[in-house]
């Protein structure tokens, strides 16, 4: 009997070590998992520009190819906005590329931006990352 007792008492370090195992994980998880405190899509975009007035009309209906002019723009005065595609971001929000040209002098080549519409927010726009290798 004092034999089967000290089996039994040498398996638990196994057991000791399953337990360790199991906590560090369900602590690891409770460490890494992320609290959202609301949805990604509603978070404001960091560094964009919020857009209004005939551009945010715009941005709600265009269509890819659709290609409007704007005296004012959070690019500058006199540009020419032409809609590239519509996708989802990984957030979740609506967003359109658009390529913005000035039509003044010196004018330039076409510069990407990506506008993403922002629930309960709005229309928000910023440079595309990928912008400075195209």
């Amino acid at each position: 009997m004092k034999n089967e007792i000290r089996q039994v008492s040498k398996s638990n370090p196994a057991r000791k070590w399953g337990a360790v195992a199991l906590a560090i994980v369900a602590v690891s998880g409770c460490a890494t998992s992320q609290q959202r405190t609301g949805d990604t899509a509603a978070m404001p975009m960091n560094g964009a520009t919020p857009v209004s007035g005939p551009l945010a009309s715009f941005l709600d209906s265009a269509a890819p190819g659709s290609v409007t002019t704007m005296a004012t723009s959070p690019w500058g005065a006199n540009v020419s906005i032409h809609a590239r595609e519509r996708y989802f971001s990984a957030s979740g929000r609506r967003c359109l590329l658009l390529d913005v040209t000035r039509n003044v002098a010196p004018a330039g080549l076409p510069v990407g931006e990506v506008t993403c519409l922002v629930p309960d927010k709005g229309w928000y726009a910023q440079r595309l990352v990928t912008e400075i290798i195209r």
